[in-house]
């Protein structure tokens, strides 16, 4: 049905243009504006209004001053990326750019991030056998020079650390503790649990960047149009970008891990997780360093670990156990909701490290006694195709956590819950060995790498 509604919208809708940017100072806040249009081949149209705040919460530092038209290529590169997400409800053929002019180089680089970072939107949309990176997004070609931006040059010092709420951030914030006097923690249109973790880790000053929908699209994602998930990663890359130069921060240390860079759909490309792999890491640095900011880095911090290693340094920070949170589906309500792959996956890597009452303290039941999450629990396993569509890491992981587990309680001769159960009769634990280490690659500045190290 999805690769026919597809058919049936490029069919109707041939344009898509990114008209314009601007940027106001609005009582101490930035507020970004763009525009967007989808055109159809009778002369119907579609307009889309996207926003970006920025908001410094601080009484130490202050935005770093100056002229803004100096950040004309930063702004315009957001709305190049935050177009993904109106440009996916109709995917027309052809992509112009009214506001500025992308080299070719620069096309092939934006058509690389818009097909595997829409990868999942592929793929859950039939698009597999219908699409490649040079047919997905086409950007239209103009006889005029592509934007002559000069490179942003500032005095940059510390880390602009993106924190989400969950354990990864959290135990980047741990990790870089050492340097606070020069870290702001980044939020971007952030859940409880972000304050909460910016808090318990000492800062009273952050960041914030607010992401304002146009209500169209959301109007249009429940009338059939084109729907799934966007590379929210890269767009968070740029977003932080923008925000480390205007507080003159040196570094964006992000807390992806090795799992990050496994597909999802066992096999192909098609990773869920594409815009937080070393893949992009690259791809984002290289194009950063070439047309947009000279002295900004951004990394991941945990790229050599996997899961399960953040995890066990994660189940020692007590103080923020009651307060973390991964789960998506109860993200507004800053709650684990106990039925989603997210929760199998996490309840699951800190059950090596961290005792059965801690762990439902956490998240109010033993999530590994519920045999109802046995299909989700097989997509963790790897005993289908395609693993979950999130955020999670890789099968041998799971797989090595399980088997701890199920030694623990062998050891102690107790009934094993449902799901270590299940995994005993579904996998050949014998096959089951230690994780790979080392071997990965990382874009850790060393004296960085030697902080991970040491802990």
């Amino acid at each position: 049905m999805s690769l026919e509604r597809y058919r049936e919208l490029t069919s109707l809708y041939d344009q898509f243009i990114y008209e314009s940017y601007h940027v106001e100072e609005i009582d101490g806040m930035l507020m970004l504006y763009f525009q967007y249009k989808v055109v159809g081949e009778f002369g119907d149209t579609v307009v889309f209004t996207h926003r970006v705040s920025y908001e410094l919460h601080s009484e130490k530092t202050a935005l770093v001053s100056g002229d803004l038209r100096q950040y004309d290529a930063l702004i315009f590169t957001i709305g190049l990326v935050e177009a993904i997400n109106y440009y996916k409800t109709i995917c027309p053929g052809e992509f112009y750019i009214k506001c500025g002019r992308l080299s070719k180089e620069q096309k092939v680089w934006w058509q690389k991030l818009f097909y595997h970072g829409l990868g999942e939107f592929i793929y859950l949309n039939g698009l597999a056998q219908e699409v490649t990176q040079k047919s997905f997004v086409h950007f239209a070609d103009d006889e005029r020079m592509p934007n002559d931006y000069d490179r942003v040059t500032l005095p940059v010092l510390g880390n602009l650390i993106p924190v989400g709420g969950g354990k990864d951030s959290v135990v980047t914030l741990e990790l870089l503790k050492g340097m606070q006097k020069e870290n702001l923690p980044f939020v971007m249109s952030p859940p409880e649990a972000a304050y909460d973790c910016i808090r318990v880790a000492g800062y009273d000053d952050y960041l914030l960047a607010k992401r304002y929908f146009d209500q169209r699209m959301i109007e249009m994602n429940s009338q059939g149009f084109l729907n799934g998930h966007v590379p929210f990663s890269a767009i968070l890359g740029f977003i932080a970008l923008f925000g480390a130069a205007l507080t003159g921060k040196r570094y964006i240390p992000l807390s992806n891990e090795r799992s990050a860079n496994e597909a999802t759909v066992l096999g192909e490309s098609y990773n869920h997780q594409y815009s937080k792999s070393y893949e992009f890491e690259k791809d984002f640095n290289d194009y950063v360093e070439a047309y947009l900011v000279e002295d900004i880095r951004y990394f991941s911090f945990l790229r050599p670990l996997y899961e399960v290693e953040i995890a066990e340094r994660f189940a020692k920070y007590t103080a923020y156990h009651p307060i973390f949170r991964s789960c998506n589906r109860g993200k507004k309500e800053n709650a684990w909701c106990g039925v989603c792959s997210k929760c199998l996956f996490v309840y699951t890597i800190l059950a090596p490290y961290m005792d059965e009452k801690a762990l439902v303290d956490i998240f109010g039941k033993n999530l590994l006694e519920d045999d109802t999450l046995a299909p989700i629990m097989a997509e963790l396993l790897g005993l289908t195709e395609v693993k979950p569509f999130e955020c999670v890491g890789t099968v041998d992981e799971v797989r090595w956590s399980l088997k701890k587990v199920l030694s623990h309680y062998k050891a102690r001769k107790m009934a094993l819950p449902a799901l270590v159960a299940y995994f005993e009769k579904n996998v050949d634990v014998d096959t089951v060995g230690e994780l790979e280490k080392g071997g990965v690659e990382h874009m850790i500045p060393t004296s960085y790498l030697a902080l991970l190290e040491d802990h």
